[in-house]
């Protein structure tokens, strides 16, 4: 940014003006005597004129690195307050349906149970959603907010668990009665999540 004294008006006049200052200031006078207004306004750099060419590039330089890492450091900024709002937002999912789209607050599910190349969905409520999706791909979504790959065509909620059965190799009771089988090698880490 460029400032000329301009009649009776002054750079600083015209910065005192600027309420965000969003910018860079680089000084540059025929006048030493504005060197202490300049460090005032938090001036980037002041060069007195006649403008020695090595340190007009030295300020320009320091300016773009000034400006460079200040959108970097905007960009983190927004990114930690992004994770911050996602943190503190209920997690849901999206289930397309025929005519509609479902959103489901993730804990509000049950379980998930694998029908061919669709899953259904059981749901805490008593209510059941039919997604023609495979399980693996809600079982990719779901894993990371704590569900359990207990078998090949079934995913449950662990805070939906009431029991362990030592029927069949090995089933879970679900809240609402369900019975989800346990494969064997499912069985060591599902018994790890469950705290057995």
């Amino acid at each position: 940014m460029c400032i000329r004294d301009r009649g009776t008006q002054s750079g600083f006049d015209l910065l005192n003006m600027v309420e965000e200052r969003t910018f860079e200031v680089i000084f540059v006078t025929a006048f030493d005597k504005y060197g202490i207004q300049a460090v005032k306004f938090a001036a980037l750099d002041y060069l007195l004129k006649p403008v020695n060419p090595i340190e007009l590039v030295t300020a320009v330089s320091k300016a773009q690195n000034k400006v460079k890492n200040k959108i970097q450091t905007d960009q983190v900024n927004f990114l930690l307050q992004q994770l911050t709002k996602a943190e503190k937002t209920v997690p849901k999912i999206a289930l397309p349906q025929q005519y509609e789209i479902r959103y489901l607050t993730i804990s509000d599910i049950l379980r998930c149970e694998a029908d061919n190349t669709y899953t259904l969905f059981l749901l805490m409520d008593g209510d059941k959603i039919l997604v023609s999706k495979p399980l693996k791909e809600y079982s990719d979504l779901l894993k990371p907010h704590g569900f359990l790959r207990t078998h090949q065509s079934h995913l449950v909620n662990p805070e939906a668990v009431k029991s362990w059965l030592k029927e069949d190799g090995g089933m879970l009771l679900m809240i609402n009665g369900d019975k989800v089988p346990v494969s064997k090698p499912n069985r060591d880490t599902v018994k790890g999540v469950l705290g057995q």
